[in-house]
């Protein structure tokens, strides 16, 4: 019996090695808080300071920024997500948009916006300045139409501000003829870039911006990417965030929106890693909240 007893013992404990290491070789992830109230209830408890939600759209992009009872939308997904993307917002009670950003034309960027626009009233709509050739984007045009919004295009340095807080998102990339200027028909290389002032913390949003212009921004304003947290640009895969950039970058915190199939590039860890930052992921982390307060950024979910 004592036997028996050393094995069982021996067995639980080659368990417990088993499970620390691999949880030890997996990408730098770290639990996340879950509350058990709905969001409508998570939002109310951030109503002080600035939230930035990481929506779950699978592979694509919507993200929302609330602060002060001001909200803006950058990216909304393909057009399947939608649907998603306005039920959260409903949920949170957003009434009204003050600005919507299409990033860049790709249609998990803009799709989902098509649905947004026809749901809540909106205040500007901000784009790059290089239009899209597929239906997905003339619709959206079209439906800007409907409503009465003409697309306004921020050029380096332009600041888009918060009606009711001191927040500002301030434009870094790419600027005017960007398809021009980078010699590119991939509109990756057209993507809005940019950096959120909020509560004493920064955050970066890149879209899918590809290497020629991580390396123009690091050429006209190194300092300006020193961010907190930042926004994985074209979903983790190996046509953004090169090493030089993401050391400019420093953030604390980086979330990557992905779908459920797509595995980001695993090199990208590696480089976070060495930058001591915690990585967070909506295809296996589902919907991301920071809130930003005073200096302090909290995981909300």
């Amino acid at each position: 019996m004592k036997k028996s007893s050393n094995a069982l013992l021996v067995l639980v404990i080659a368990l417990m090695l088993g499970l620390a290491f691999s949880q030890d070789m997996l990408p730098h992830h770290i639990p996340l808080t879950t509350s058990a109230d709905s969001t409508a209830d998570l939002f109310s408890t951030t109503s002080q300071g600035t939230s930035i939600h990481f929506i779950n759209v699978g592979q694509g992009d919507a993200i929302l920024i609330s602060s002060g009872g001001s909200s803006i939308l950058i990216d909304g997904g393909d057009t399947g997500s939608g649907s998603i993307v306005v039920e959260y917002l409903t949920r949170l009670g957003i009434a009204r948009l003050d600005a919507v950003i299409a990033t860049h034309p790709h249609e998990e960027h803009i799709g989902g916006l098509i649905s947004v626009l026809e749901s809540f009233p909106v205040d500007a709509f901000y784009a790059s300045d290089e239009p899209g050739n597929t239906e997905t984007y003339q619709q959206l045009m079209n439906t800007l139409a409907a409503k009465g919004l003409e697309p306004q295009f921020p050029d380096i340095g332009d600041v888009i501000s918060f009606q009711h807080s001191d927040a500002t998102l301030t434009t870094l990339a790419p600027g005017p003829d960007s398809a021009d200027v980078f010699s590119s028909r991939n509109s990756d290389s057209w993507s809005l870039v940019f950096r959120l002032d909020a509560d004493g913390c920064s955050a970066l949003f890149p879209g899918d911006a590809v290497f020629g212009v991580e390396q123009a921004m690091l050429q006209q304003n190194e300092t300006a990417l020193n961010c907190d947290i930042l926004k994985v640009g074209s979903h983790g895969s190996n046509a953004s965030s090169c090493q030089r950039f993401l050391q400019a970058v420093s953030p604390s915190y980086a979330v990557i929106s992905c779908g459920e199939t797509e595995t980001p590039d695993p090199k990208l860890y590696e480089e976070l890693k060495e930058l001591q930052t915690v990585v967070l992921q909506t295809s296996t982390d589902g919907t991301v909240v920071l809130h930003l307060q005073d200096g302090e950024i909290e995981m909300i979910s």
